[in-house]
């Protein structure tokens, strides 16, 4: 294992024995998704400012709102991360009323895409960059009534952010969804999320879809794949990485086996499908990175702050359905 990853995933093992200790009854999901943050902001976790960010939070939002729920944890981290945490959440609720407008309901996911929209957009630009996104997710909508959802809105402003007409990112997406179901490539759940990533990336739609087939087989075969689910989105993210699959797929599997005997990465923790996403996270941003010169050829849609952003997307829709559904799970059984 190269010692840039190695050193990754000790910072992330150690962010998260920080972050359970200033916790109480957090799921281990959580917990890792916040350790990734700190990570990838480069800052280790404060729990007395997280502290401080939630009452601040409480001071914004009534528990009702979507800031309270699974996404609070998540909230709370990126505002400590911010240099003003008042100031954060501030332009962060401005973007979620102007995104909310068009539904409702309050959503999780639409908090997602307002913390999106605000990091990643300059704001005198956000209520076009809002708007366009809500064409976009219409467009989608009208294709695909029911696999289109709030959880694809964080996606989608990233297509927006890239320059994209909604026009374009709708048909762009349609043509890889096709393609992804055609192939079989990707189950009903993964094809949608998959394409709107693959849709980040300019080279040929159906090298885009055979590359992400490629990776996912290696992955089975290496026994470090996701689930057939929304978990395979991951694979999209290497769309713009130019190693051999084998190799990513070589790399995905240290890593798994590293993260295997890390304590909440078994069974009884986040399970397995969630630790091969969380190592193939791993491996990309270290790929990103200068560790490994000529690894990633990015073409004129993606950069790598938006990567970093969507695989942080990505991690946060894959995760609080995770634990929406378990805890669904567990409420129809106590009944």
């Amino acid at each position: 294992m190269r010692e840039s990853l190695r050193q990754r995933l000790e910072t992330q093992i150690a962010y998260e024995t920080i972050l359970k200790k200033s916790t109480k009854l957090e799921y281990p999901h959580i917990i890792k998704l916040g350790a990734m943050l700190c990570v990838e902001a480069g800052k280790e976790p404060d729990p007395a400012r997280i502290k401080e960010c939630k009452q601040i939070l409480k001071h914004k939002v009534n528990f009702l709102s979507s800031f309270r729920s699974h996404m609070e944890r998540l909230v709370l981290i990126k505002m400590s991360l911010a240099d003003d945490a008042e100031a954060y959440i501030d332009g962060v609720l401005a973007v979620h009323k102007l995104l909310s407008e068009g539904f409702m309901l309050d959503h999780d996911q639409l908090a997602m895409a307002a913390t999106t929209i605000y990091e990643n957009c300059p704001a005198e630009e956000t209520e076009a960059v809002v708007t366009r996104t809500c064409e976009a997710y219409q467009l989608m909508k009208q294709q695909h009534r029911f696999l289109t959802g709030t959880e694809d809105m964080a996606l989608i402003s990233l297509l927006i952010m890239a320059g994209m007409r909604p026009q374009d990112a709708t048909r762009r997406t349609e043509e890889l969804y096709q393609l992804l179901r055609q192939d079989h490539v990707a189950g009903i759940e993964a094809a949608q999320p998959s394409a709107l990533v693959l849709a980040l990336s300019d080279k040929p739609a159906p090298q885009k879809v055979r590359d992400f087939h490629d990776l996912h087989q290696a992955c089975k075969e290496a026994k470090c794949a996701t689930s057939r689910d929304i978990s395979m989105a991951i694979y999209a993210t290497f769309a713009d990485i130019n190693v051999p699959r084998n190799q990513i797929a070589h790399e995905i599997a240290e890593v798994d086996e590293f993260l295997k005997g890390k304590k909440d990465y078994g069974v009884f923790g986040v399970g397995g499908s969630i630790r091969h996403l969380i190592a193939a996270a791993n491996v990309i941003e270290d790929l990103q990175s200068d560790a490994v010169p000529h690894a990633v050829s990015m073409t004129s849609a993606v950069t790598q702050a938006i990567v970093e952003e969507l695989l942080i997307i990505l991690i946060t829709i894959i995760i609080t359905s995770a634990i929406m559904a378990s805890s669904h799970a567990a409420h129809s059984g106590s009944h």
